[in-house]
């Protein structure tokens, strides 16, 4: 398989949490589940983040509360890890909850960083990193007290990497300068095992086994953004994206393209069954791909007016053609949320 494997040239930065800026609390909205929600979680209850600093949860799936929380910054991520509650968003905000929603502190809050984050995820109760906007990488190894910025070049694509070299040798402030300025938006992290998934801007996919600390970018021949990735084996990694682009990778072989003759962004992955996997997408859209997946010997970039689906691929779409952001299965149910709210799949 065509791939970069770089060292990675991570440089590290004490988080300078603006104690001066003051976070307002969540306005509590009696339409609340009918609102944006962004993202969702699920352990032994459900999770939902969303605009203005919206967090539902849920102990059945089906009843949801919505909980006081210190900032009414829009959430993009959430993560669940025991009764213990991370969710990041706009404003470089990071909230944190140990008693399943009922109390919040707040782990950072920087909106003069102008970056949001746009995921969380954490290994255990302690170590866990949050990525987003421009490169933003940040890791904690005490539960979220102390966090610690990282850039990581070698998510960067190799003529970048080459580029930034050339200049650290010859002045090393310019090269951070340079490295913050030119790193890509990182979109979703995806923990399978001991590996970890990455989905980014401009073509980035990449994968780690040592928690982050170092990356192996993967070569994709497609340079628009990734929304989502997941392994859906041991040996089969899906990933999705703008215009509707799903790729699939094989026994650490190439990137191969998925024909679905839909242009609608794809933002999330969620695997029903064995036999079944559905990407969620914009305008309601959602692509239902029977496993394992076909591949086309169509470019990503080919003009779809005489298009045909591979075989094993529906596309559907549901009724209010809410933008479709992530879906989890809890208690038998597959829960969605959208820019209209939340929603239960009716998958097939």
């Amino acid at each position: 398989m065509k791939k970069t494997i770089a060292a990675c040239i991570a440089a590290t930065f004490a988080v300078n949490y603006s104690t001066t800026a003051i976070a307002e609390e969540a306005f509590m909205a009696p339409l609340v589940e009918q609102s944006v929600l962004l993202d969702i979680d699920a352990d032994t209850f459900v999770v939902i983040v969303g605009e203005r600093g919206h967090v539902l949860v849920s102990e059945d799936g089906e009843a949801f509360n919505q909980k006081a929380v210190p900032t009414q910054s829009t959430l993009t991520a959430t993560t669940v890890v025991g009764d213990n509650i991370w969710a990041v968003g706009h404003d470089a905000v990071i909230l944190h909850s140990s008693d399943k929603g009922e109390t919040w502190e707040i782990q950072n809050f920087q909106p003069d960083l102008q970056r949001p984050f746009l995921d969380v995820l954490f290994f255990n109760e302690k170590q866990g990193i949050a990525t987003g906007a421009y490169g933003l990488f940040y890791r904690t190894l005490d539960g979220g007290k102390t966090w610690t910025a990282e850039r990581h070049a070698s998510l960067l694509d190799p003529m970048d990497q080459e580029y930034l070299e050339d200049i650290r040798k010859e002045d090393e402030d310019f090269y951070q300068q340079e490295l913050e300025s030119i790193l890509p938006h990182l979109n979703r992290i995806t923990l399978d095992g001991d590996t970890l998934y990455l989905a980014g801007e401009a073509g980035l996919l990449a994968k780690s086994t040592n928690m982050g600390e170092s990356w192996e970018r993967y070569y994709v021949d497609y340079t628009g953004s990734f929304f989502d990735i997941k392994p859906l084996d041991e040996n089969t990694v899906l990933a999705v994206g703008l215009r509707g682009n799903i790729f699939v990778n094989r026994n650490e072989g190439e990137w191969e393209y998925v024909q679905t003759c839909s242009t609608s962004t794809l933002n999330s992955i969620l695997i029903g069954s064995e036999s079944k996997v559905y990407a969620l997408g914009n305008n309601g859209m959602m692509v239902s791909a029977q496993r394992p997946l076909p591949t086309s010997m169509r470019a990503p970039y080919a003009n779809l007016s005489d298009c045909e689906a591979d075989e094993g691929i529906v596309v559907s779409q549901i009724k209010d053609k809410a933008a479709l952001l992530n879906a989890t299965q809890f208690n038998g149910k597959n829960i969605a949320v959208t820019a209209n709210g939340i929603k239960t799949l009716n998958l097939k």
